[in-house]
């Protein structure tokens, strides 16, 4: 898989030729206030010595300064509208294939499906916790929103009637559950 972090490597301490080739304009020396390519700006831009490697640069557009590396400054100037797209361009321009490995996409996703299985399974612990501390209690004024920290936020809190928390709190396993099994199916 070609990805970011070897295209910048292969980039690394080229970014003059590559802007040049991708029609960046005139830049100043680096460590040199001059014109902007971006944004137009008479001596707000520098390229810094620094950060030469990986095409450093800062404009003061407007008082805020920006900057970042070569794709950015791609980004900048317009000539790419995404990161993304900068990072592709770049590569075409190296003669390397950008295109991410089948592989390596399915292990991300799998990596995916397995933090979201772990985040499933932390709110139902929670949630079990809570429906225990419910049933075994019966308190309608304890606080039991500590537990609630993994939950997501569009859940409500637990309401005062204890046959209304208890209510929630099985509806609550009862979609952890549905949730859970079904991240299950589709890792298998």
């Amino acid at each position: 898989m070609n990805s970011f972090t070897t295209i910048k490597a292969a980039a690394s301490g080229r970014w003059p030729d590559i802007w040049a080739a991708l029609g960046v304009g005139d830049l100043p020396p680096p460590g040199r206030h001059g014109p902007c390519p971006g944004c137009g700006g008479r001596d707000r831009f520098r390229l810094v010595p620094e950060d030469a490697d990986d095409g450093g640069w800062i404009c003061g557009q407007g008082g805020h300064p920006t900057g970042g590396d070569g794709f950015a400054l791609l980004v900048h100037c317009g000539i790419a509208r995404s990161p993304g797209e900068a990072l592709r361009m770049v590569a075409a321009h190296l003669g390397i294939d950008a295109r991410p490995d089948p592989q390596a996409r399915q292990k991300a996703r799998q990596a995916a499906r397995q933090r979201e299985m772990a985040r499933l399974e932390t709110a139902l612990l929670h949630e079990l916790i809570i429906l225990e501390q419910v049933v075994g209690s019966r308190v309608a004024g304890r606080e039991l929103t500590r537990h609630h920290r993994a939950l997501p936020p569009e859940w409500r809190p637990m309401p005062d009637d204890h046959w209304q928390r208890e209510t929630l709190a099985a509806q609550r396993i009862a979609a952890l559950l549905g949730k859970l099994y079904k991240a299950r199916r589709m890792a298998a």
